[in-house]
């Protein structure tokens, strides 16, 4: 009778195959290093399905190779999950969001609370990252995998009736109880009942959601928003910053091949006017691969343009400036002022007590300012204050003076 082959020598081809050190690897797959040593040694002979999916996704294994490493672990392939599934496509290929996507998976299908947000600024692949982690783990949840984006066509927030009464739909009730509390209540039911995976998109506020989480149950729900979502007891937040430059520039060699090796200064160029944006990323790939004769410093120099650099990042329903749009319609008037002002200042890095004078505004107020644009991802923590994306500075002074700015164009 043949004997399957050790897991760990299985990893460790693998491993060592992809060109990766322990300390990679476990960085990737969001395990422990001790955690990757027991398993190439043989301390930990049968690990755990989901620890072998999150190795075999950090490893980027090809199907049959993930089953091997499976069976190698004692683990028989699951089959696809036979659920009713809703979720968008799959994004195959994510740079630099391994952590992310580990934990979030993590936090799925450990015992518990079994929810998680992902948060993060204006193009920053929330969506995608959600929704890859929501395939990674499909086979978890056979009951189905339900999908809903929480912003209406007019871009307000679905109120909390209609939220319950689109998963209700999914969920395969024809006959819903009349009062909210009774709704939210028979969800809770159903997914206590089932294992489902509920995917939400856009989710505005905590009220709009808080009905529907159910504690410990087999279903799970990840949420994404623009925002941080700070009184959800139990969920997992995972926050999404714009990618490393290496990866950044991985993203156009995707999309444009050598052409990119071929021009680094442009390259250079190019990642730095994006901000290092995924969503700004792709609109300038597209760009470019959709013009194959022209150089990269063509693009480059298109980019370097401030006053026009949001009307180039645009291409069919991509639109860095409608990403910024969506987070700045969810502030308050005062905080858009805020933010107007904040645009215009002279400054890498802005901290309250060197704010208070040229705004007028007392300390404690203009810090609480600062921290509802930091909560909204539309300013970056850098030490002792904040920064500001230079596409959100953009987009904000187009707003402070949108009327100069029309009548000059």
């Amino acid at each position: 009778m043949a004997t399957r082959p050790a897991f760990g020598t299985v990893l460790r081809t693998h491993r060592t195959g992809a060109g990766l050190t322990q300390e990679e690897l476990a960085d990737r797959s969001g395990l422990s290093v001790r955690a990757i040593r027991n398993l190439e040694i043989g301390r930990t002979e049968r690990p755990q399905r989901q620890t072998v999916t999150l190795l075999a996704h950090a490893l980027r294994l090809r199907d049959s190779d993930h089953a091997a490493l499976l069976a190698a672990a004692g683990r028989r392939p699951v089959e696809p999950a036979a659920g009713r599934c809703e979720l968008p496509p799959d994004v195959p290929e994510l740079c630099g969001r391994d952590g992310a996507v580990a934990a979030l998976a993590r936090a799925l299908t450990t015992p518990g609370t079994r929810s998680a947000l992902v948060s993060g600024g204006p193009g920053v692949g929330r969506t995608a990252v959600a929704v890859h982690t929501a395939h990674l783990v499909r086979d978890r949840f056979p009951d189905g995998q339900l999908y809903a984006d929480l912003d209406q066509p007019d871009r307000s927030p679905m109120p909390v009736d209609a939220v319950l009464a689109r998963l209700l739909r999914s969920l395969d009730v024809t006959d819903p109880p009349d009062t909210r509390d009774e709704r939210a209540a028979l969800v809770r039911a159903e997914l206590a009942a089932r294992r489902v995976l509920v995917v939400l998109e856009n989710v505005a506020h905590e009220a709009q959601v808080r009905p529907l989480l159910t504690g410990a149950a087999p279903s799970a729900v990840l949420m994404t928003s623009r925002r941080d979502l700070l009184t959800l007891p139990g969920v997992e937040p995972v926050r999404l910053a714009p990618l490393e430059v290496v990866c950044a520039r991985q993203v156009l060699i995707r999309l444009v091949g050598d052409r990119v090796r071929d021009e680094p200064a442009a390259t250079r160029t190019i990642v730095e006017a994006c901000a290092r944006l995924p969503v700004a990323l792709h609109i300038a790939g597209s760009w470019l691969a959709a013009r194959p004769h022209r150089p990269l410093a063509d693009l480059a120099a298109l980019l370097t343009d401030d006053d026009l650099v949001l009307d180039r990042l645009t291409v069919a329903d991509l639109s860095v400036r409608a990403c910024i749009a969506t987070h700045v319609a969810t502030l308050r008037p005062d905080e858009q002022r805020l933010l107007h002002q904040l645009a215009h200042l002279d400054t890498d890095t802005m901290t309250a007590a060197e704010l208070c004078h040229p705004l007028a505004t007392a300390e404690p107020a203009l810090r609480d300012g600062l921290d509802a644009l930091a909560n909204a991802h539309l300013l970056t923590p850098a030490g002792p204050g904040y920064r500001m994306n230079p596409l959100v500075r953009r987009y904000a002074q187009e707003e402070a003076g949108l009327p100069r700015l029309r009548a000059a164009r």
